[in-house]
């Protein structure tokens, strides 16, 4: 590969990789904070506070309280809001290797083995890629991420 298009597509993967890493963290962030909210809503609804503590509260709403517990309990079962934050966290890791590993071979652009290690450190991103394909792809967010990553690359690196 020309050394000037390895350059181009290493810093292109660096700062992908920060991207992903980012908006991987940010999923767990929000999965986490909906597992919590959702489970302490459940377990108040559940609880029997509401009906009891509110003797003056009509009969329906009585009602609504342990609704909401059952169709919070099944959405959180369905969700799987836990396993979609660790999951999550698994490719916030593994993306911030790769963005560290590509950051090295940016540093030493010029080592002879670099387009090698190039080669087997997107082999493991395509990995990442497969694994991450069944979280939402929010074009927004990732444009953000990536803004951020380019702009702390470029001050890091001007």
């Amino acid at each position: 590969m020309d050394s000037t298009i390895l350059r181009r597509v290493v810093w292109e993967e660096m700062l992908f990789a920060n991207m992903r890493a980012n908006y991987f963290a940010e999923l767990l962030r929000t999965y986490e904070r909906r597992d919590k909210w959702l489970r302490v809503g459940i377990l108040v609804a559940s609880s029997g506070a509401v009906a009891t503590a509110l003797p003056e509260i009509s009969t329906w709403a009585k009602l609504l309280a342990p609704t909401f517990a059952v169709f919070g309990s099944f959405w959180l079962l369905m969700s799987q809001y836990s396993m979609l934050a660790r999951d999550a966290a698994d490719l916030h890791l593994g993306w911030g290797g790769l963005a560290r590993d590509y950051e090295r071979i940016w540093i030493h652009l010029d080592d002879p083995r670099t387009e090698t290690e190039f080669h087997q450190i997107y082999e493991r991103g395509e990995s990442l890629s497969k694994t991450g394909a069944k979280f939402p792809y929010k074009a927004k967010r990732l444009e953000y991420w990536l803004d951020r990553a380019g702009n702390l690359a470029a001050a890091r690196y001007a």
